[in-house]
């Protein structure tokens, strides 16, 4: 007789609230799924609790609205959402795992599990990889880009839960931060495996991160989970940590800078897969239908009606013979040391004596570790042929894998060619898929390309869609009109002078806070001559994109004639990319056999603070840099003769004086004909406590970059008679109020201040991860000196007039891009208005008749 039957004819209260005592202490699982029959009312009492916080969240944001950012109010406030979403999140996260079997339950165990390869250690991505099975993604190494490119595999961020990191350098851990911050509020908490310090740097650099996320919090929590942990294990494979720790040396250890020399590989066992119920076997036993099989499927024995125990083994289809689980070693070894140190470990001699066999082991080590004899040794050893060796660094085939910036960047090409520059490697032509066909086999290893994916458990059927990125070189196609106005424009390129090559712009980034699918952050490249060169602000991905522009040879010599680094403020997106920038510099120099000369960074205290950190945890990279600190420390102040004996008042933070001359202030490796650099100067704006833009004068012509920042009059006043204004638009008009409570600008109002500057030629910049491919672009940016910067945009000084001419073709060219952010604003505009009739309807109900 069914539960419900039952409760049918208890009609006694007493009985009734036993029953109901019962059934709460009670719990049964049905097809593979657990509930608590008691569920029903601790369901309502958290809908009700969602509720309830729902409420409280919306009325602290009516209260943030009567607020400025600022005060004192404002932060209690924010304060306090942040915490009731906190809460939301736990209640949620109890009501998902009420319906969800334990992570370690057999059901959990994947059928089909992947090796993927994200980045092959070329092209616009570092070393990393993927290891995918349908409920989890196990992530090793995540370098700048990951986070932007990881949608090329089909990954959400909020799937990789697991990262395992195998050495602390900037190359395996710079992408971290975007990924956590791309989650979503309520996401599983996530785990660093192997490298230690990971999480301490994360919460140093935590409260810089942009204010366009919403909050200074990672949306997700961090669990660090060192290499002195051990090991690691879930439902579906069980990790052992194997760390590599070379003989002490304190002359290589200061030959190298890093802080930790231990290296981490990791040696991954997949668990036994799960077998599945024999529809014929239950028919033979006689079991029904109903939570007994539910029961049987998780590993359970159950008791039939008629006092027979079945045990799960009696009704699971046979097992097919094939052998040992598939394990993985995944190693990257710094120096031969490390290399040793793994040939000597404890933890693979089973491997190396022939009594386990590798299905797949992942070499992330340098061509300079791998070409030496003790790692050669270690080959040798690990020699199988069921053995695959999948080898993933810098001397990989260079395949431009990311079908959205090649194919957006050819279209921009075949609009402007003397603006957009082809993408290296020049003159690449085919189609990227997950199989092996631009693979190279050497030796006995696979130089892998980037995503290409190899099985270690594949299941009886995989039904999903083929990964194909088409980047043959097909002309893109538009309308009549637009072939029309290229023609024209066209015509105009081939007439314009060339008397005035310098200064020269380059955008490595325009996207504002977070990388869309076709722009990376913020990055500008301004050469004053053949020999010079500076950076202004250097976002994650900076480095990619320069080597996307100049290959591996011109980044080299650009980063030979690179000077200085301007930073204008310490939000991720414009100095994330800092600590590449440098490392590849260092290499360029002892590659082309030149003397290293230091790299003058400028920028405020803020900056410094995470540059610090990152020199303490990982590596010291401050001597590699001559700094010029902007930010104006305030002088020790006397004892008061009020306050306790000997002990001074608290000092005041730095800050950043109003306006300020920098050339005065750069060290003595400064050379003004060399540099070509006639003028800089930093203006304090309205973005963050410490956010300045920057005006030089390079090459005789006056530049100024705005940086992040509200309009703001003392940049119009020193900018005056700029001929070149490099504005961010981080909105389109309309958006007012969100650009004043994130202190950004709209077109409208970035326009403005070039006019009010009266600045020759005006670039819009930076703008939000809105608008993908395009901003809005209003009729009055129809004028002679306004342009819209793309990714890739490499201008000549005598090429800025050129500019504004595409903005016709833009509009053509995406037009339909441009019709769907007409769509979404007439629905924003329409969507206000209900709410302020609604408004209007309230007060007007509360007024007294």
């Amino acid at each position: 007789m069914s539960i419900e039957i039952v409760l049918l004819f208890l009609t006694s209260d007493n009985i009734v609230r036993y029953f109901e005592i019962f059934l709460n202490l009670t719990s049964f699982r049905v097809s593979g799924r657990f509930f608590s029959t008691g569920t029903a009312a601790s369901n309502r009492d958290n809908e009700d609790l969602l509720e309830s916080i729902k409420e409280r969240i919306a009325r602290n944001r009516r209260i943030l609205q009567k607020h400025s950012s600022s005060h004192l109010k404002a932060r209690e406030v924010n304060a306090s959402i942040s915490n009731l979403r906190q809460s939301m999140a736990s209640v949620q996260k109890k009501q998902k795992a009420a319906h969800e079997p334990p992570s370690n339950s057999i059901v959990n165990i994947p059928s089909q599990v992947s090796i993927e390869v994200l980045g092959n250690g070329t092209g616009l991505l570092r070393a990393c990889f993927i290891l995918r099975t349908p409920l989890k993604t196990y992530m090793f190494n995540c370098p700048e880009n990951a986070c932007r490119f990881l949608w090329q595999l089909r990954v959400r961020s909020s799937s990789v839960v697991d990262l395992f990191i195998t050495s602390a350098k900037w190359d395996n851990i710079a992408g971290i931060s975007s990924v956590l911050l791309s989650k979503e509020a309520n996401a599983m908490s996530t785990r660093l495996h192997g490298a230690m310090n990971i999480k301490h740097f994360l919460e140093c650099i935590r409260p810089f991160q942009d204010s366009d996320y919403g909050n200074c919090k990672y949306p997700s929590q961090v669990e660090e989970r060192p290499y002195t942990m051990e090991s690691y294990e879930d439902a579906g494979l069980k990790v052992t940590y194997i760390p590599l720790s070379p003989p002490f040396n304190l002359n290589n250890k200061e030959k190298r800078g890093k802080v930790n020399d231990v290296d981490v590989a990791f040696l991954i066992e997949m668990k036994e897969a799960a077998r599945r119920i024999d529809a014929l076997k239950l028919m033979e036993l006689k079991v029904p239908k109903g939570p007994l099989i539910g029961k049987l499927k998780a590993g359970e024995a159950v008791t039939l009606q008629d006092g027979r125990t079945i045990q799960p083994h009696q009704v699971f289809s046979s097992q097919s013979s094939e052998g040992d689980e598939p394990l993985l070693l995944v190693a990257e070894c710094t120096t031969e040391e490390h290399a040793k140190a793994l040939l000597n470990s404890t933890s693979i001699q089973h491997l190396l004596s022939g009594e386990k066999q590798l299905s797949y082991m992942v070499h992330l080590s340098s061509e300079a570790v791998i070409t030496t004899p003790t790692y050669k040794t270690l080959m040798e050893k690990l020699k199988n042929p069921k053995t695959t060796h999948l080898l993933i660094n810098e001397e990989n085939p260079v395949i431009p894998a990311v079908e959205s910036v090649y194919k957006h960047t050819r279209l921009l090409r075949l609009i402007s060619p003397s603006l957009f520059p082809a993408l290296h490697p020049i003159g690449w032509n085919g189609i990227v898929t997950q199989n092996d066909e631009l693979s190279q086999r050497q030796d006995d290893f696979i130089r892998v390309a980037p995503m290409q994916r190899y099985w270690m458990r594949r299941g009886n059927s995989v039904n999903e869609e083929p990964i194909i990125n088409n980047l043959t070189s097909s002309e893109p196609e538009v309308s009549e009109k637009a072939k029309q106005l290229l023609a024209d424009y066209h015509v105009l390129e081939k007439e314009i002078k060339q008397d005035c090559e310098f200064p020269k712009l380059t955008f490595f980034g325009t996207s504002s806070a977070v990388p869309s699918k076709y722009r990376n952050v913020t990055g500008y490249l301004v050469e004053g001559s053949e020999e010079s060169a500076l950076l202004v602000d250097v976002g994650e991905g900076t480095y990619g994109q320069m080597k996307a522009v100049f290959g591996e040879e011109g980044c080299k010599n650009i980063l030979v004639n690179l000077h200085c680094v301007l930073v204008t403020h310490a939000h991720q997106d414009h100095m994330n990319g800092l600590y590449t920038i440098v490392a590849r510099r260092r290499e360029a120099f002892e590659d082309l056999g030149i003397p290293y000369r230091q790299l003058v960074l400028v920028c405020n205290r803020n900056v410094l603070k995470p540059l610090k950190t990152y020199s303490v945890c990982f590596e010291n990279i401050e001597h590699l840099l001559d700094i010029v600190d902007i930010s104006r420390h305030p002088l020790t102040p006397p004892s008061s003769p009020n306050g306790p004996p000997g002990k001074r008042p608290r000092l005041p933070s730095p800050h950043l004086p109003p306006s300020r001359d920098i050339l005065g202030d750069l060290p003595k490796s400064f050379d003004k004909d060399v540099w070509k650099l006639d003028e800089l100067k930093a203006v304090q704006v309205h973005h963050t406590r410490m956010a300045n833009g920057y005006i030089m004068r390079i090459a005789g012509k006056r530049i100024v970059f705005s940086g992040d920042t509200k309009p703001c009059d003392l940049l119009v006043e020193e900018g005056q008679g700029a001929d070149v204004l490099v504005h961010e638009s981080t909105f389109e008009d309309g958006h007012e109020e969100d650009a004043m409570r994130k202190r950004h600008s709209t077109m409208g109002q970035a326009v403005d201040v070039g006019k009010r500057m009266n600045a020759k030629h005006i670039i819009l910049t930076h703008f939000s991860a809105r608008y993908p491919k395009v901003p809005t672009l209003p009729e009055y940016l129809d004028s002679q000196n306004i342009g819209v910067a793309m990714d890739m945009l490499r201008i000549r000084f005598d090429h800025l007039p050129l500019l504004p001419k595409l903005l016709p073709i833009y509009r053509e060219v995406f037009v339909s891009e441009l019709f769907e952010l007409t769509i979404k604003k007439e629905q924003r505009v329409l969507k206000d208005q209900e709410s302020l009739e609604r408004r209007n309807h309230k007060k007007i109900a509360k007024k007294p008749i």
